[in-house]
């Protein structure tokens, strides 16, 4: 067995050239005279000064990049890539890390907080971007404190609170395909100690996937809605109130899919065909029921069913903060219930062969208690976390008018988690200091899983049937030790071992015989060895900021596709990379920012569907990633006129595990621009965007279904979106 390379030597020369190139950051969380303040750990930094590997998006630039678009993000982070299966799955991926297994059931490695909630469903995610004070995305693992599958970062949501003065915004946006969206908020005192912030979004928009025969796909009728009550308590308490509600209302967004002929190799992967091929002997260019798409438009299509995507998501939060002079304690209940049913025209034909609906029933209940405090030397926190989830899933594959199967499974699955945690800073002297952090988690899962074909169940999974099986116990532990180094106020320096887990679980498989021990697959442990650097520089008109870093995977739950049924299994993995961030401030009203990322992954031991065992790429993770985004503001008339536009660079990437060649997606370069005014007073602002500007035609998700119908499911992402917006402030 070899001995793992020092990650660090040759790197550190590739991460200073790497600062040089140009391309979006998201320091431009707050304007040039604005200090970026982050809750990275659990309490107000400034981003400068925490050695982690944060971005923060304020809100000013959220209005720019789109607030209800979770994909948007990707082009503004180091490292981050967002997938979002329509709004029903949103995926995200940092750094190579990522759970590209789409059954509801399952929880991601990359976790999504919403002011300190995490949220474990994947279909909650979507629609949360709404009323934000900012956004921050921490990259590498989170285990210490935040702890449940953090393993390769997170994104959290910081919502604005409620304020004492009287205050409030609404806008109204206009695009294509009819769009009509709104966002707004009322926030201000109920009393001299009780406020309270009510805010609202809607997305509404005609479908954007033309259908030869039938009702266009793709639209939106979304509506979401925020309550916050906050309160004073005695002389030094707070308690916030916090109700949310998300609801999707029988849009056609389910399977956004261009079909594409496929047939597979000697490893059983799939391949597009070519216009000519006859590889399954029924007409060139077609899938193995002779069907084929009579353009290569990725917006159009043949639907004999029109997918749909029904969602009713509504959480509660109660927060309570009490000061007691040495020691803050921070308690943290929340309640989360999601109500999902998913449906899509999976074969993409005239004809009915296979169609695909999922259900989806979860609660959540969590509550964490934390105490934390600071001496002169001393930054501490300790706590105690406790998380229970209920999901009901039910699944669907009919394919009975030509291949006579209708197959229905799933059940239901039950997570029960505790865990304690503790971080300690020290500071040694006035340039260096210590961060020693650890966290115990304790996970028991249950599965209850049945299987019918043609309405005969043939297959039973529980504790009953097997006892050994279908419920499992995870025990383990994260830790992080750095060390920081300040030489000077505009310089740090840190490098450090960082170790995330997430706990084991249990795959999803359609179609019998079903093998019980490959359903449950054990808990993926992740070690982080990095190095980095924040300077200011130049009078701050200059930041520059960067890090080495190097993942060492223990079993890695690599997901992949046999057939139709989901198959999660545990593989050693590596990941080695550079990112830098750059953003200058050359003259008065001139914003120019970057980012590079370079990746180097490898998924080891995969077994491929002939049988053949090979190391392969992660999936989502191009080697490099870069771009440019530049912003000029000038005065206008009785305001100002600003400029923007960004764009983004990604070298090729896998969609799979398996690394299949239709699974493979070309370099791309993407770019949107914005103009926008704003009245000197704050008030009125106008804008005018295009998102995609180049309407350039890529895929965000690809699912190879060559060995079992003859074709692939591709998801493009959005084309040319234009759009134009009005808002007041108050």
């Amino acid at each position: 067995m070899k001995t793992a390379r020092n990650p660090m030597q040759g790197w550190v020369k590739l991460a200073l050239l790497a600062g040089t190139m140009l391309a979006p950051a998201a320091a431009m969380a707050q304007g040039a005279d604005d200090e970026i303040v982050v809750t990275a750990q659990k309490r107000e930094q400034k981003l400068q000064d925490i050695g982690l590997s944060v971005t923060a998006i304020g809100g000013a630039m959220l209005d720019s990049v789109g607030r209800q678009d979770m994909t948007a993000l990707a082009a503004q982070v180091p490292g981050l890539q967002v997938a979002q299966y329509s709004p029903t799955i949103t995926v995200f991926n940092i750094r190579g890390v990522s759970q590209n297994d789409f059954a509801d059931s399952q929880e991601a490695p990359i976790a999504f907080y919403n002011d300190e909630v995490y949220v474990s469903a994947l279909g909650a995610i979507s629609g949360q971007m709404f009323d934000l004070e900012r956004v921050e995305i921490l990259r590498g693992p989170q285990g210490t404190l935040f702890g449940r599958n953090a393993t390769g970062g997170l994104v959290q949501v910081i919502t604005k609170r409620p304020t004492r003065e009287l205050e409030g915004y609404a806008q109204l946006t206009v695009g294509s395909y009819g769009q009509i969206a709104t966002e707004g908020a009322l926030s201000g005192p109920l009393s001299e100690r009780v406020r309270a912030r009510l805010s609202f979004t809607s997305d509404h928009h005609g479908g954007y996937i033309e259908n030869r025969i039938g009702r266009d796909i793709g639209n939106a009728r979304f509506y979401g809605g925020r309550l916050q009550i906050e309160a004073d308590v005695g002389d030094s308490g707070t308690l916030l109130v916090k109700l949310q509600g998300l609801r999707n209302d029988h849009e056609t967004s389910g399977g956004l899919y261009s079909h594409v002929a496929a047939g597979f190799d000697a490893d059983g992967l799939g391949f597009k065909l070519g216009p000519n091929d006859d590889f399954w002997g029924t007409c060139g260019g077609c899938d193995a029921f002779g069907y084929k798409e009579p353009d290569n438009d990725p917006f159009t299509g043949s639907f004999d069913r029109i997918g749909f995507f029904d969602r009713k998501y509504w959480s509660a939060t109660v927060r309570y903060e009490q000061d007691f002079g040495g020691a803050k304690l921070t308690s943290i209940t929340d309640y989360q219930d999601l109500r999902k049913r998913f449906g899509e025209d999976s074969d993409m034909s005239p004809v009915h062969i296979f169609h695909y609906d999922t259900a989806q029933d979860l609660y959540q209940l969590s509550q964490e208690l934390r105490l934390s405090g600071d001496t002169d030397r001393f930054t501490w926190l300790a706590g105690i976390y406790g998380l229970k989830i209920r999901t009901d899933n039910d699944y669907q594959i009919d394919a009975a008018p030509v291949l006579g199967l209708l197959e229905n499974y799933g059940g239901r699955q039950k997570t029960d988690s505790v865990a304690l945690f503790g971080q300690v800073e020290y500071k040694a002297t006035d340039q260096i200091s210590l961060t020693v952090g650890g966290r115990y988690s304790w996970d028991r899962k249950t599965y209850d899983f049945a299987h019918a074909e043609n309405g005969v169940q043939d297959f039973v999974f529980n504790r009953t049937t097997n006892p050994g099986l279908a419920k499992q116990t995870f025990k383990n532990w994260s830790g992080k030790v750095q060390v920081d180094y300040r030489p000077t106020d505009d310089v740090l320096l840190y490098a450090g071992v960082n170790r995330g887990t997430k706990s084991g679980g249990f795959g999803v498989q359609a179609f019998t015989p079903i093998d019980p021990t490959t359903l449950p697959y054990d808990q993926e442990v992740l070690t982080n060895y990095e190095a980095g650097f924040k300077l200011t520089l130049l009078d701050r008109k200059v930041t520059f900021n960067g890090a080495v870093f190097h993942y060492d995977y223990k079993d890695y739950q690599a997901f992949t596709l046999q057939g139709l049924s989901q198959i999660v299994a545990n593989v050693p993995a590596r990941v080695t990379g550079v990112e830098t961030e750059l953003v200058l401030r050359p003259a008065r009203g001139l914003m120019l920012s970057g980012f590079l990322t370079w990746l180097d992954t490898k998924v080891k031991g995969i077994t491929l569907p002939s049988g053949r065992v090979a190391d392969r790429d992660m999936p989502q993770a191009p080697k490099w990633s870069i771009g440019g985004m530049a912003r000029y503001a000038f005065p206008v008339g009785p305001g100002q006129l600003a400029l923007q536009t960004d764009w983004k660079y990604d070298s090729s990437l896998y969609f799979s595990t398996f690394n299949a060649p239709i699974d493979r997606e070309p370099s791309r370069i993407v770019g949107n621009a914005r103009i926008s005014w704003s009245s000197d007073d704050d008030h009125w602002t106008l804008a005018a965007f295009a998102n995609n500007l180049t309407d350039k035609k890529y895929r965000i998700y690809n699912l190879d279904l060559s060995a079992s119908f003859g074709f692939a499911n591709q998801a493009y992402a959005r084309p040319r979106w234009f759009g134009g917006s009005v808002g007041y402030n108050f």
